[in-house]
């Protein structure tokens, strides 16, 4: 519960002869979640063992609230206690809101095991959402794995190099209703327009379109992975390849504002993912002076529309493509800057008509041309292009080494290829206009006598404040190699510890985002490529278009404070 009052003349700023005013609201939140776990295990004849899990799951959230608030309260002693005693055109405001939601859930596991050899597990699941509409409130979906243990075999008795080696196999379908409560109903917004003797009425308009067929987004995956140990348990890693494919995605599709209303929930279509994971870890060295420990692993995941819900192959828009993935650029591709020694430099004014300039940026041109090479239209909408951001793969390593009492550790990461945004250097952020008026990063310019430059040339062509096609001079090459953090330690001899009376001594040395190998971004603007700003927040404009360049998932980064890195000295005793 809170409550709130201001006497007459407190206000801010100062108004000494401010009506005085109060509120009080409250709201409160009620949750249970009910769980009926039934177990059975047993083994048969040492090598058969059998599980069983069933459950039932009831989960249930009411939350509710209202408030009140009014001004000229007659006795200002009584506070917020007594609202009612102001006059009805003394409330100032009220309301009140309700919301509940709800999930049953029904699954049943069975799990098998021969011989610590083989292995099987078979799921079914059913789950209940309030959330989603009449007839689809209801999904069953099943998981089965399979498992086996090769190195527990009869004929791999002799093998010794080998310590484990098992193979697993698997697919499942799994579920999602992650949506606001009560989209199936859509929802109505408040608007004041003119109207009447008193200069205005109060109305209702569509904010969200309601969808009574509104069902679950569910995904199919297939896994096959591969568990291994070699050479005394001295190399161990695992590798696993995934499938996955999601039809009826839930999203909150965007209308323009020509449409009458905002959004709408539904089931936009299908996706798929495709995956690799690498993980290995191995002991180089080890002896009884010096040992040395590395660990890598490498991932790479693609994904893609498969198609819309609206039967059509793209959506401008939301920046959907079919066979695409569901986030990309969608924009000109910048190809360098024009000069007036290019060979096509005499198709300029058909390419640019009316706006161009030597040293602005050149995009491809995709259309066709004359027989006499020259393009047949100017450069427009027609020419953007799907830019896939994704990298080729990611990863990270660490690396122990120790020699007698001293110790090192070292963590890292990297990415190879994809595409990192800046709002930085992009003409988005008002910080590279390069327009002559206003402060600008410092950048390598197009000049007459510096024509091998990077960016365009100052007060050169425009589209809106930036330069023309300025949107391109965000993106980024985003293969990077960064070592995250490095320990150097020495644990001081424990004959010196005893006599000091401690258990153990150790002082160590760290520093945190070390350093960066390699990156364009880096090399450009001396900061961290790894972003700092979350997601693209829907306001970037590509000012040669009138509207996003991206979309609104991609991680960007922004021109708030990158990361520090950090020194630390430390001593560790146990007493």
């Amino acid at each position: 519960r809170d409550g709130s009052f201001n006497g007459m003349g407190v206000m801010n700023p100062v108004n000494l002869t401010a009506p005085n005013n109060g509120g009080v609201s409250s709201g409160w939140t009620t949750d249970y979640v009910i769980e009926n776990l039934l177990t059975y295990d047993r083994t048969f004849a040492d090598k058969h063992k059998v599980g069983f899990v069933g459950l039932f799951s009831a989960q249930n959230g009411v939350w509710e609230g209202h408030n009140l608030s009014a001004q000229n309260i007659p006795n200002e002693q009584f506070l917020y206690h007594n609202l009612d005693t102001a006059l009805l055109e003394d409330i100032t405001g009220y309301g009140s809101y309700r919301g509940e939601s709800g999930i049953l859930s029904y699954m049943g596991r069975l799990q098998y095991e021969y011989d610590n050899r083989y292995l099987l597990t078979a799921t079914v699941r059913s789950d209940g959402s309030s959330r989603l509409a009449p007839g689809y409130k209801w999904f069953t979906y099943p998981a089965v794995s399979v498992g086996w243990n090769v190195a527990n075999e009869a004929f791999m008795e002799d093998v010794d190099w080998i310590n484990q080696l098992k193979f697993r196999a698997g697919y499942g379908t799994t579920a999602n209703q992650a949506i606001n409560v009560y989209s199936t109903l859509g929802s109505l917004g408040q608007n004041d327009y003119n109207f009447g003797p008193l200069g205005f009425a109060t109305g209702y308009s569509v904010n969200t379109l309601p969808n009574p067929d509104l069902s679950w987004e569910n995904t199919e995956t297939y896994n096959y992975g591969v568990d291994f140990s070699l050479f005394n348990n001295r190399l161990s890693g695992t590798v696993e390849y995934y499938t996955a494919t999601t039809t009826d995605v839930l999203y909150s599709l965007q209308f323009p504002a020509t449409a009458g209303v905002g959004s709408f929930t539904t089931n936009i279509g299908s996706t798929s993912n495709k995956g690799v994971e690498v993980a290995l870890n191995a002991t180089i060295i080890d002896n009884t002076d010096f040992t040395w420990d590395f660990g890598v692993n490498l991932y790479s995941n693609r994904n893609e529309i498969i198609s819309l819900a609206d039967g059509t192959e793209r959506n401008e828009g939301n920046y959907w493509f079919v066979g695409s993935p569901i986030n990309v650029i969608f924009d000109y591709k910048a190809i360098g800057l024009w000069n007036e020694s290019d060979p096509d430099y005499q198709y300029i004014d058909i390419l640019e008509p009316g706006n161009n300039n030597p040293g602005m940026i050149k995009v491809e041109y995709t259309g066709e041309y004359n027989e006499d090479g020259s393009p047949v239209r100017q450069i427009n909408a027609d020419d953007r292009q799907i830019i896939d951001p994704t990298p080729d793969f990611q990863g990270g390593f660490n690396t122990r080494l120790a020699y007698k009492n001293f110790d090192f550790n070292m963590v890292g990461t990297f990415q190879s290829g994809g595409t990192v945004i800046a709002t930085l250097y992009g003409d988005s952020g008002y910080l590279n206009l390069l327009t002559g008026r206003r402060n600008n990063v410092q950048v390598d310019y197009w000049t007459p006598t510096n024509t091998d430059a990077q960016y365009p040339a100052p007060g050169g062509a425009q589209a809106g404040d930036g330069p023309k096609y300025g949107s391109t001079m965000g993106y980024f090459d985003g293969s990077f190699l960064k070592v995250r953090a490095m320990t150097l330690g020495y644990n001081f001899d424990q004959n010196l510890v005893n006599n000091l009376g401690l258990q153990n001594l150790r002082l160590y040395a760290t520093v945190q985002n070390a350093f960066i190998l390699f990156s364009d971004y880096h090399k450009q603007s001396g900061m961290d490529i790894e972003t700092n700003s979350g997601f693209a927040n829907g306001s970037v404009q590509n000012t040669a278009t009138g509207g996003r360049t991206y979309s609104s998932n991609i991680a960007t980064i922004g021109a708030n404070v990158p990361s520090t890195r950090n020194f630390m000295l430390g001593l560790n005793l146990t007493f």
